[in-house]
């Protein structure tokens, strides 16, 4: 088990993560834009009116325009995509 929590400190994945989580740690105004960004990304998928719809996306890409809140919000992404294909490589080896 420590060895693969070794190779997970090491993967690109992880290493830049860490990178945009420090950089956002130093803009402490930025945690509310995105706490904000993870709220619309769950609206977004409970809504059924278009318009309201709408204006989550125009918020939620008005928010992104920030490159440090992007590049946060894409370092986390690619984060949790590695843990899903990992757990997904182990559910099909382990059978479950």
């Amino acid at each position: 088990m420590i060895d693969i929590m070794d190779r997970l400190r090491e993967c690109s994945e992880y290493k830049h993560y860490l990178e945009q989580k420090e950089r956002i740690r130093r803009f402490p105004e930025l945690k509310n834009s995105i706490y904000r960004l993870r709220e619309i990304n769950t609206l977004i998928q409970e809504v059924t009116d278009p318009e309201t719809e709408e204006n989550l996306r125009t918020e939620y890409e008005e928010l992104c325009a920030d490159a440090r809140i992007h590049d946060f919000m894409q370092a986390e992404l690619d984060y949790c995509r590695m843990f899903q294909e990992i757990e997904a490589i182990m559910a099909s080896e382990l059978d479950l």
